[in-house]
């Protein structure tokens, strides 16, 4: 498979280039006081920067479709690799050292955006396949609909039947109601107590419909024992899609206060012209 075959790539160039850099690191400390101003602490500052030049021009190629210049998936598994491998390279950078805010601030945001770049590439990997289990020919407009005429069709079969009957028909519409959080808060903790509210509820209130509506009432159930399912299907649908776009929520912002903060910095490097992390 071709992902495989670039994974494996960016793999082996990624354990070449961590042992020649820690080599080349504790080669040179042997020789030379590391810290940031250093001969080799200012190239590998300025390697881990143009990285992080490279990393960001990630998010405009996946935009470019036009572009020829190496495939969507070789650019994300450098992407990965190469962002790991900067956080390493910006370590040995500081030297150990750590004693101007600013740098540490960059740092951090570095080891932030990392971070949160490895658990996107664990989402991408497991995330997709939870999701084909539960997808469905339908889009989620069409799934709406169809929820919207079996409420409709729900309101119909308790039309004019008794109160008892009503306070069921009203119990099961208010169920399955996903709430403000709709896949999340659903689909996480209130389907589990729901599921025991309905087990103790429900009962005692279906002994109270009279017997001249029982088969109204087994059909009431029916239709909403398919409504329930089809939402449940289609919040799960929407969680699994919510959980792969949220880590772009932190990922994203994290890549632009770096990209300013690492301006910032290397901008007050040249201004007071000496190193300070």
């Amino acid at each position: 498979m071709p992902i495989a075959r670039s994974g494996i790539a960016w793999r082996r160039i990624f354990i070449v280039l961590l042992i020649a850099i820690t080599a080349t690191y504790f080669y040179s400390s042997s020789k030379e006081f590391p810290h940031g101003g250093s001969t080799l602490g200012l190239a590998y500052g300025t390697i881990g920067y143009a990285l992080i030049l490279l990393l960001a021009f990630f998010g405009i190629r996946k935009r470019w479709y036009r572009s020829r210049f190496g495939t969507l998936e070789q650019w994300l598994q450098s992407h990965i690799y190469l962002g790991v491998l900067t956080l390493v390279i910006l370590l040995f950078h500081t030297g150990g050292r750590f004693n101007d805010k600013i740098a540490i601030a960059t740092l951090i945001l570095v080891a932030i955006v990392v971070f949160s770049g490895i658990f996107g590439a664990i989402l991408y990997v497991t995330v997709p396949r939870l999701l084909t289990e539960v997808e469905s020919e339908l889009t989620v407009v069409e799934i709406s609909e169809q929820l919207n005429q079996l409420a409709k069709q729900m309101a119909r079969i308790a039309s004019g039947q008794s109160d008892a009957f009503q306070r069921i028909y009203n119990y099961l519409i208010e169920e399955s109601k996903p709430g403000w959080l709709g896949g999340w808060g659903l689909l996480i903790s209130r389907l589990a107590r729901r599921k025991a509210k309905t087990s103790a509820e429900l009962p005692k209130l279906l002994t109270l419909v009279p017997a001249d509506e029982e088969a109204e009432l087994r059909q009431l159930l029916v239709v909403s024992r398919q409504r329930k399912e089809l939402l449940i299907r289609m919040l799960y649908q929407q969680r699994y899609k919510n959980i792969l776009e949220a880590w772009l929520y932190i990922h994203i912002p994290f890549t632009i206060a770096l990209l300013i903060f690492a301006i910032v910095h290397i901008a007050a490097v040249f201004y007071f012209r000496r190193i300070v992390i």
